[in-house]
């Protein structure tokens, strides 16, 4: 790999890890995050001219550091002391830690719970959460919010000043206080995870290491917490979804519709699991654990499917018109509407659809979609310029590779 690539992969895999090493370390968050992009931008420059280290991951934390303890002996000066953290941070072995592959889980814990404290604001916490734990950029946070870029850039940077300025602490709170975080934990984890099967940008179809920290994440925290709902509904979900990993994409590194997927390839032991999660689940008040349960049925119905074929599409309909009562989304409209086409035929689907284009704007889903259902009805003009609009706005290169291939196949067989 290029320097560029090396880096770009050290940033995206262990953003988090190094956030909470510092963190750890110094406690200051605004230098924390500050100095590790200052680390990031001199790797960009040396790493092209002088070679990738050997260690690239520990080579960008000690350039943190190295900038954390610039600032602290500046701020020091400035205040004619010493504090007590530069001199602890100097001193052989004090709080330092040479090796990232050190970090513990509870480490990435204590960072989401920091970022997860009740003075802020869930939606504020589970973007923080995403920024900071897993790395996913600004702008595929805004996208799973549904917001614009510069709405979410500034909703971080809220948060980041509420933390510092209150002065929330870095650790595990106490066992009266956890069960109050949990379900932002809950949140956050369901967003990395969804996050890492929909990257939104970028050349990955999917990232199965980020979505399996989300995963990591849920069993750390359950097992703070055995008996609750809400992570183990969500827990299940995570493993009957994260099953089929391995079949998603083809040896070309293209994208695989679930239709055409290797069941073989699907992880038995993790269908299992998430099958005995769900199994210990009964409907209940509880909105959240119930839309995770949701979900769980759906993701079980096309697991425990031994064809596509055999998929039970009435169990997965039902599952997502209960979901729609308990949790109603445009996201959960679109994929509704996907099952009522697999259930009804292309033109059920296509109506199920009405009303998404303004819910979802500037989603290349909803014309992905309908352009699909249309080429089936034979209308491959219009299927056409509706895949002319998918890819127009597709970010993903694999998903938007497969919606050209797709939209050329049309053109093949007469469509404009």
């Amino acid at each position: 790999m290029t320097a560029d690539e090396v880096l770009a992969a050290a940033v995206r895999d262990e953003w988090g890890r190094l956030v909470a090493l510092l963190l750890g370390q110094f406690r200051r968050l605004d230098l924390v995050e500050d100095a590790l992009g200052d680390a990031v931008e001199a790797a960009a420059r040396r790493w092209s001219r002088d070679g990738v280290p050997d260690r690239p991951t520990a080579w960008l934390l000690t350039a943190a550091r190295r900038r954390v303890l610039d600032r602290l002996r500046a701020e020091a000066m400035a205040a004619r002391k010493a504090p007590l953290l530069v001199v602890d941070a100097e001193r052989p072995g004090g709080g330092a830690m040479a090796d990232p592959g050190d970090l513990v889980e509870d480490d990435q814990l204590r960072l989401v719970l920091l970022c997860c404290h009740p003075a802020l604001a869930p939606e504020v916490a589970s973007a923080l959460a995403l920024r900071l734990v897993v790395g996913v950029t600004t702008a595929d946070i805004a996208r799973l919010f549904l917001v614009p870029e510069a709405t979410m850039a500034a909703r971080i940077t809220r948060g980041k000043k509420k933390i510092v300025a209150a002065g929330i602490p870095y650790g595990v709170p106490g066992a009266d206080e956890l069960p109050g975080r949990l379900r932002t934990v809950a949140q956050v984890g369901y967003l990395a995870f969804t996050a890492g099967y929909a990257p939104g940008s970028g050349p990955d179809l999917l990232r199965a290491d980020l979505a399996g920290a989300a995963v990591g994440l849920v069993r750390v925290t359950l097992g703070m917490r055995p008996g609750e709902p809400v992570l183990r509904a969500l827990l299940a979900l995570m493993l009957l979804q994260h099953a089929r990993r391995d079949a998603r994409v083809g040896a070309d590194g293209s994208l695989v519709l679930l239709p055409d997927q290797d069941r073989s390839l699907w992880r038995a032991d993790e269908v299992a699991e998430g099958l005995t999660l769900l199994s210990e689940l009964a409907p209940g008040p509880d909105p959240l654990v119930e839309s995770y349960r949701l979900q769980a049925v759906v993701a079980a119905a096309h697991v425990t499917a031994p064809t596509a074929d055999a998929t039970r599409w009435d169990l997965v309909c039902d599952a997502y018109a209960a979901l729609e009562r308990v949790n109603p989304s445009p996201a959960v409209r679109l994929a509704a509407a996907v099952a009522v086409a697999e259930r009804d035929g292309p033109a059920g689907g296509l109506a199920a659809l009405q009303g998404l284009d303004e819910a979802l704007p500037g989603s290349h889903r909803v014309p992905a979609v309908r352009g699909e259902l249309l080429a089936r009805l034979g209308r491959d003009a219009e299927a056409a310029e509706a895949l002319d609009l998918a890819v127009a706005r597709c970010g993903n290169e694999v998903e938007r590779a497969h919606l050209e291939a797709r939209r050329a196949g049309l053109s093949a067989a007469g469509g404009r």
